[in-house]
C-alpha cells in the first residue's frame, strides 16, 4: 500500500522492554515521543498510545515466555507510524468474531477491540516454528 511505511523512506526508532506490565508506560512514553515527532496531532497521539499499550499488554496476557522481553519497532513514514511489538509467546487472535445485540461483550477482547477502534490497521502475527508472535498496528497521519 502507498500509505505504509517503506524500509527505504522510514526512519526506525527501536526499544526493548522486559515483557512485564511494569515496563509497558516505558512504551507509552516512548510511543509518545515518536508520534509527536511524526507530526501526529494530540488526540492521534492519545489514540496511538492506548493502541500500543493495549498491544503489549495483550501480548504479556496471552503469556510471553518468562524472563522474556517485547521489541517494539517504530516506523516512520511520510504518511503513517507502523508500530510492531514481537516477543516469545503464543499471541493473541484477532478475529473470534464480533458480538452481536444479544451478547455481552466479552471484557477480555477489550484490548483487541480498542486497538480495532484507535488505529488504521492491527495484524496478529504469530510464527509457530520460532515460537514467536507479535502485532502490528499502522496510524495514519490524519487517519
Amino acid at each position: 500500500m502507498g500509505d505504509q511505511p517503506r524500509s527505504d523512506d522510514a526512519e526506525h526508532v527501536e526499544v526493548t522492554i522486559p515483557a512485564r506490565a511494569e515496563f509497558v508506560s516505558v512504551v507509552r512514553l516512548t510511543t509518545a515521543a515518536v508520534a509527536a515527532r511524526q507530526g501526529l496531532v494530540y488526540d492521534e497521539i492519545e489514540d496511538l498510545k492506548i493502541a500500543v499499550s493495549e498491544a503489549c499488554t495483550s501480548l504479556i496476557t496471552a503469556g510471553v515466555a518468562a524472563g522474556s522481553a517485547l521489541v517494539v519497532r517504530f516506523a516512520l513514514g511520510r504518511r503513517a507510524l507502523e508500530v510492531s511489538i514481537d516477543g516469545y509467546g503464543p499471541g493473541i487472535v484477532l478475529d473470534a468474531g464480533a458480538p452481536d445485540g444479544n451478547v455481552p461483550l466479552d471484557e477480555s477482547r477489550l484490548g483487541v477491540f480498542l486497538m480495532q477502534c484507535l488505529v488504521d490497521e492491527v495484524e496478529a502475527r504469530r510464527d509457530v516454528a520460532a515460537g514467536t508472535a507479535g502485532v502490528r498496528l499502522v496510524k495514519r497521519h490524519g487517519g
